[in-house]
């Protein structure tokens, strides 16, 4: 797993059979990270644009 912005372990992005799986943590998640996919991608690029043009809940 990478971390995406900074130590912030929010949103990270995991490669996963060739594709790329972007993982976000609810602020319900408290201190142990529930992650949850919110997409798969081709590309690293292509996840990295993905959360830069998506605002977190």
């Amino acid at each position: 797993m990478t971390p995406i912005r900074s130590d912030d372990l929010t949103e990270l992005i995991e490669e996963e059979r060739g594709e790329f799986v972007v993982m976000r943590s609810p602020d319900s998640a408290a201190y142990d990270p529930d992650y949850e996919e919110i997409g798969r991608f081709p590309t690293r690029l292509q996840a990295e644009e993905f959360l830069a043009s998506t605002e977190f809940e």
